[in-house]
């Protein structure tokens, strides 16, 4: 007898085959057969007639690690098909805990953290102990993990601007080799900021070489998107020759409009790193807006500081001065995204202080207006208010740039988003859409309605590719043997709704979502199951 038989559905394996229709049998959380007719007995059974049935979605670029503590239910991320979670990018993650480096950490990961005063919130040691914690709390996705490099540059060394001592390097090199001695899947890079930018190429070298030892992966946020986008790929593809790592580029995109039109010479840099032997994928999400920080549009030499010391300079009148003047200097050369950008472009995600609420989900230039002084002056005044970190959503790239970069054979989709839900924590944030609808508008937007896409391809780049990448070797396809991570979904109505004026909305056209053999979306509504697992490289 089998748990649960899905009838009659139109089977996309993953693998980028043509579709076929047939019945699979689920056992003990694994499939145990895929054939046209299965008539053996089962506990329950799904008709999924005029239904797609395809392997769960595998989200390789994910921040849920900040949210999943305090809700394990994964709504926005599980509602879109998605069953798998690598986590820990961007260089910030909740582990290693140096307790006398403990302010820093806070600092660092603040952008993600919220209702952070848990009585045990911060009581683990490792990054890989806190998502054990999460398992014991209970899932709904499964969940691999990356260390950050920034927490452990943090735990050895703080924002100390300097070449770390051969003691240090050590220090953070056994560090990232006990996260994955104990599963994590690699390291991730956040070059885009502190203390991550900080960090000298030979330093990024000898980490990567752990990284290579364990046949992990380097997910690396780039240290600029935008101006210097060849330079930062040429740094990364540099680590990656002299480390033999893996390596996943997060996000790739060419931000900005003077930087409009660089993705096809991007993507043929990276192709021909891959012709010469590399191990190389990018991923992508599918918008044209992205979400960050707003200290992005300082001067680099200001954002080299922790987000404590950077207050403390914006309040000096001689260095507030000198800012302002390079950020409206046209002329500089220090990467500064404003030079072909407006203000109206940059919208506020969340603040924290009360008096500050009421320019949550306006623009800069609105803002700005509202204070009575210049773009400059308010942000410099937002980030005196709010201690450094102010989460935003920069309108910064070009629709026709990001059909290339989805289209190519290299090319993941993930979603850069955390867990979130209409309730809870971030219920009153205007999130990033991406959080909610990334899969489902792939689906509905460039697979049905613009035909960018063939569906099989798509849902290659969602599963099979994505496993591939991390070396899943039981998910990413519908196969017998491997694990039920299962979405069925309508091909003819899977659609978005999020927005980003109004970003808490669970898309349409997903009926049921299936995740280690056990429903956790059923005709829409979540179940309650938390079957998720931790995936260990």
């Amino acid at each position: 007898m089998y748990d649960l038989v899905i009838k009659n559905g139109e089977i996309i394996d993953g693998s980028g085959k043509e579709s076929y229709f047939g019945d699979i049998g689920i056992k003990n959380g694994y499939i145990k057969e895929i054939s046209l007719n299965i008539d053996t007995e089962a506990l329950r059974v799904i008709d999924a007639k005029g239904h797609v049935v395809s392997p769960g979605f595998i989200d390789i670029d994910s921040h849920s690690d900040f949210s999943l503590y305090r809700n394990p239910r994964a709504e926005s991320k599980i509602r879109q098909g998605i069953t798998t979670e690598l986590v820990g990018q961007g260089g910030r993650t909740l582990g290693p805990v140096n307790k006398e480096r403990l302010n820093d950490l806070k600092q660092y990961t603040s952008s993600y953290v919220q209702n952070k005063n848990e009585p045990n919130y911060w009581n683990w040691k490792s990054n890989m102990e806190f998502i054990d914690l999460l398992k014991k709390r209970g899932i709904s996705v499964n969940i691999a993990a990356l260390v950050g490099y920034g927490s452990i540059r943090v735990a050895v060394m703080g924002f100390d601007k300097r070449i770390p001592t051969a003691n240090e390097m050590d220090r953070m090199m056994g560090l990232l080799d006990e996260e994955m001695n104990n599963g994590a899947f690699g390291l991730s890079l956040g070059l885009d900021n502190s203390p991550d930018f900080l960090a000298t190429i030979e330093e990024l070298i000898e980490m990567a070489k752990v990284v290579k030892k364990h046949d992990g992966i380097l997910s690396v946020h780039m240290r600029d998107e935008g101006n210097y986008l060849f330079e930062s790929i040429n740094e990364v593809l540099e680590i990656t020759r002299r480390s033999g790592v893996k390596l996943q580029i997060s996000h790739l995109k060419a931000a900005h409009p003077q930087n409009w039109g660089k993705v096809e010479e991007a993507i043929r840099i990276i192709s021909k790193a891959r012709h010469d032997g590399l191990d190389i994928n990018y991923d992508v999400y599918p918008y044209t807006a992205y979400e960050s920080v707003l200290a992005d549009v300082l001067p680099s030499w200001i954002r080299e500081l922790s987000p404590e010391n950077m207050v403390k300079y914006l309040k000096n009148d001689i260095t507030r001065n000198k800012i302002i003047y390079e950020m409206t200097d046209k002329n500089s050369s220090w990467g500064n995204p404003m030079l072909g950008s407006s203000w109206n472009m940059i919208r506020i995600v969340s603040m924290k202080k009360p008096e500050n609420k009421k320019y949550e989900g306006r623009n800069i230039e609105e803002i700005a207006e509202d204070m009575n002084l210049t773009p400059q002056e308010a942000v410099i005044r937002l980030l005196i208010e709010e201690d450094g970190v102010i989460k935003i959503i920069f309108f910064a790239m070009l629709e026709s740039d990001l059909i290339e970069v989805m289209k190519q054979s290299m090319a993941i989709f993930c979603t850069d988003g955390l867990a979130v839900a209409p309730y809870g924590d971030y219920k009153d944030i205007k999130v990033h859409p991406r959080y909610y609808g990334a899969f489902p508008r792939i689906l509905g937007r460039y697979v049905r309605e613009k035909k960018l896409l063939a569906l099989e391809d798509a849902i290659h780049k969602m599963t099979l590719l994505p496993a591939m990448k991390m070396n899943l070797k039981d998910r990413g396809i519908l196969d017998v043997g491997y694990k039920a991570d299962i979405v069925i979904f309508d091909k003819n109505t899977i659609i978005d709704k999020s927005t980003f004026d109004n970003p808490h909305q669970y898309p349409e056209g997903i009926k049921y979502v299936i995740v280690n053999g056990e429903i956790v979306i059923e005709e829409g509504v979540h179940t309650g199951r938390l079957p998720g697992e931790i995936i260990r490289i």
